[in-house]
């Protein structure tokens, strides 16, 4: 399932985002919260993220760690090869997750995520990174 959402005039460099997460209630959620950086794209595993990242360009992929059809982890490694910056979300532990993502990817616990500005503070040091 993909789904774009609108621009938001909010925030004047507008982005193009890829959210990935087989749960659509967090997807929206995350969607919601993201929004006024610019284009949410929602897919819902790894494998649909990685068709669609090899087709269209991102500025971000922000994408749960544990899916069906795909893990967040591969996912995650994808876009290190690909220079694309990646913030993985989970509920896990981050000690428990770490070992298995690319050097360089971000990691956000879901619960901090989706409560409170974290996602969003996130997102802005990960995108302007990638600018300078």
């Amino acid at each position: 399932m993909r789904q774009t959402i609108g621009l938001s005039r909010e925030i004047p460099n507008m982005y193009k985002l890829l959210v990935v997460d087989d749960d659509p209630d967090l997807a929206s959620i995350v969607e919601e919260k993201l929004k006024k950086f610019g284009e949410c794209t929602i897919c819902s595993s790894g494998h649909e993220a990685i068709a669609l990242l090899t087709n269209e360009d991102f500025d971000a992929v922000i994408t749960d760690y544990i899916m069906q059809g795909g893990d967040g982890g591969s996912l995650a490694h994808y876009c290190a090869n690909a220079k694309i910056p990646v913030l993985v979300v989970s509920s896990f532990p981050e000690s428990q997750i770490r070992p298995y993502l690319p050097e360089g990817a971000t990691f956000v616990n879901k619960f901090h995520a989706v409560r409170g500005p974290l996602l969003e503070e996130t997102l802005t040091e990960l995108i302007t990174k990638r600018v300078k």
